[in-house]
């Protein structure tokens, strides 16, 4: 646990409702205005915590590339995942999925702390909403900067934009 009292552990099946909850919970606050309310409002904690069940049971799940936020209080504050691209033209090996915090953990250096442990000296590339400005701010303050590479997130067309960290040039 570090001094501050904020912790991060791998996810168990066992968190799986709680972390559907929590997930579902950052989307509608992180997009709101960014994407369609209709879509935001349409979110379900329960299909979330079924997918998450779903990725926790797979035999391809790999222990390591997920972690949870614990907040000093024991419960769950966010989550982040990092793994093999999922490109097909990847300029890199290495993605950073998702940095999810409910807002109380922002600002609380655990997404640094997050960040650090999944992606650490490596090159990465990430996705994030173009019109994210907090996570962008994020991303460059950590060498992250914009790669060209453009997509749109599947269900709603919100324009998505690529990043990429490279390390030691």
């Amino acid at each position: 646990m570090a001094e501050d009292g904020w912790r991060l552990r791998p996810p168990t099946l066992e968190d799986c409702d709680e972390l559907g909850r929590v997930h579902m919970a950052v989307w509608r606050d992180a997009y709101a205005g960014i994407m369609p309310a209709d879509y935001l409002a349409g979110l379900s904690d329960e299909r979330s915590a079924e997918n998450w069940r779903r990725q926790l049971s797979a035999p391809e799940w790999r222990e390591g590339q997920t972690l949870l936020v614990v907040d000093p209080s024991g419960a769950l504050a966010g989550f982040a995942g990092a793994g093999p691209s999922r490109d097909e033209d990847a300029p890199t090996d290495w993605e950073l999925y998702v940095v999810n915090l409910l807002p109380h953990a922002r600002g609380t250096g655990v997404a640094d702390r997050l960040l650090d442990e999944l992606v650490g000296d490596r090159d990465a590339t990430l996705w994030v909403v173009e019109d994210n400005a907090r996570a962008r701010a994020f991303y460059a303050r950590r060498g992250f900067v914009d790669e060209g590479g453009r997509s749109e997130h599947p269900a709603t067309g919100t324009p998505e934009i690529r990043l990429i960290r490279r390390v030691g040039r």
